[in-house]
This record gives C-alpha cells, structure tokens and sequence, in this order.
C-alpha cells in the first residue's frame, strides 16, 4: 500500500506546528502524524499534502499529465468562489462584512448592501 510507503512510524513532526496563511486551517496530514496547513483551490497536493475538506476541497488528478501534480478542486464539478482566503459553493451566501450581503454563482459573485445609504 501507498499509505505504508510514505509513512514512518513513530511520526517525527516539528515541535511548533506551521503558521499558516489566512483562510487555511491546521490539519492532519495524509498519514494522520503532523500538523500541515491545509491546501487551498488550485494548490499541489498530494497523499501528505491535503486539501481543506471543511472547503469541499479533494486532491483533484484528473488535470496531473506528464510531470504536472494534482491540485486541490471542489469535489464535484460546480464551480465556487474564493473570497479573501475562503472558498464559497456555488449558490451559498455569505456576508464578507457587516454591510454586503453576496451570494457566489456560477464562479463570480453579486452583492447587495445591507445598510441603507447615508445622505449627509
């Protein structure tokens, strides 16, 4: 197996865990020993290298051919939206602060204001 390939036991991680960026949790890596950042949309992956599940977020190989890894892509074939550091499914709606009000479709996103406009 693959799996028994890559991982060593006992698991030899760093003492202080990655910082990483905005929008990409700590995880378990793909042998269930360190803690990684998780890959965003479009990022390499691999078996060690996950992708952020809690974003609907798989290592995609279909695109991998000759000598181009996988990258991480929404497990189904809708496209989403990434917002500062987030990725949205299509369809959902999020507010990406307390006066806009967005819904992503179909890759893009519209937005409306929640507040009504100050005349003076």
């Amino acid at each position: 197996q693959v799996c028994a390939q890559l991982c060593r036991r006992p698991c030899y991680c760093p003492w202080v865990p990655p910082h990483c960026p905005r929008g990409s949790p700590l995880v378990l890596d793909g042998c269930g020993c360190c803690k990684i950042c998780a890959r965003r949309l479009g990022e390499p992956c691999d078996f060690l290298h996950v992708c952020d599940q809690s974003q609907g977020l798989v290592c995609d190989y279909s695109a991998a051919t000759m000598g181009t890894g996988a990258t991480c892509n929404f497990e189904d074939s809708e496209e989403g939206c990434e917002v500062n550091g987030r990725v949205y499914r299509d369809g959902e709606v999020f507010q990406p602060s307390c006066k806009l009000q967005c819904r992503c479709l179909d890759g893009g996103f519209t937005c409306i204001p929640l507040c009504q406009e100050d005349i003076r």
